[in-house]
């Protein structure tokens, strides 16, 4: 009887909850103060400075380059999904447009060590990115007052017509790329650009022996493509 009052009384509770907006409040609360997210960004950077290191210790017939993705994996953008929370709001381009054009992203634990660390020792670091292109200059800005290699050499392909990155990865034929860095599946592969999360999974499968090698992932809680992937 007092295990069936409890089970009522708990299912009442979250019935209670704004559960649109409950589950977000608590990731980002996470993102933003655990040290153990701190931490896995810096074993992410970690090992992948390890398996650079590997990669530069062998012979190669092309420029040795690392592929990033931006948000969550470079910059931090805590404060953009801290307000969309506050204020009711889902994301929009027109509110990331005016976040962007701020330029006071921050950067993500363990991240300037590593890219410049890689810059230093002669690998090209390029970065592929869903942001807009109309938002280059601004990421561009931000990005070189944190300290993160940018000149007028480096490669930055930002989102155009489709969301997919798979075509701007092929444009890369002149480098080897020996790492890809990223806090969503889709960064990696065209093979997790799927629609659900089942076939996520199962893609994962195929490709499970790239990640902690060629494949870096980033912790992310607040967003990313599984939200879309419930069937």
């Amino acid at each position: 009887m007092r295990k069936l009052v409890f089970s009522l009384t708990l299912i009442v509770a979250l019935s209670s909850c704004d559960t649109k907006f409950s589950r977000k409040d608590h990731s980002m609360y996470w993102q933003k103060n655990a040290t153990e997210y701190k931490a896995l960004c810096i074993q992410a950077y970690n090992s992948a400075k390890l398996e650079l290191d590997r990669a530069l210790a062998m012979d190669r017939d092309k420029p040795i380059a690392v592929v990033a993705d931006i948000d969550e994996t470079v910059l931090n953008n805590l404060p953009y999904n801290e307000m969309l929370i506050e204020k009711d709001l889902s994301f929009s381009q027109t509110t990331w447009s005016e976040w962007v054009n701020k330029e006071i992203a921050t950067a993500i634990p363990g991240a300037l060590d590593f890219y410049t660390y890689a810059e230093r020792m002669g690998v090209e670091v390029i970065y592929i990115s869903n942001r807009r292109v109309e938002n280059y200059a601004p990421t561009k800005s931000n990005l070189m007052a944190l300290g993160f290699p940018f000149d007028e050499d480096t490669i930055m392909l930002l989102r155009d017509q489709t969301s997919s990155k798979e075509e701007r990865r092929n444009q890369l034929t002149d480098f080897d790329v020996v790492l890809f860095l990223g806090d969503n599946l889709s960064d990696f592969d065209s093979v997790f650009d799927k629609d659900t999360n089942s076939e996520r999974n199962q893609a994962l499968e195929e490709k499970k022996s790239d990640l902690g090698q060629k494949f870096i992932l980033l912790p992310n809680l607040i967003y990313g493509a599984w939200e879309d992937g419930f069937e």
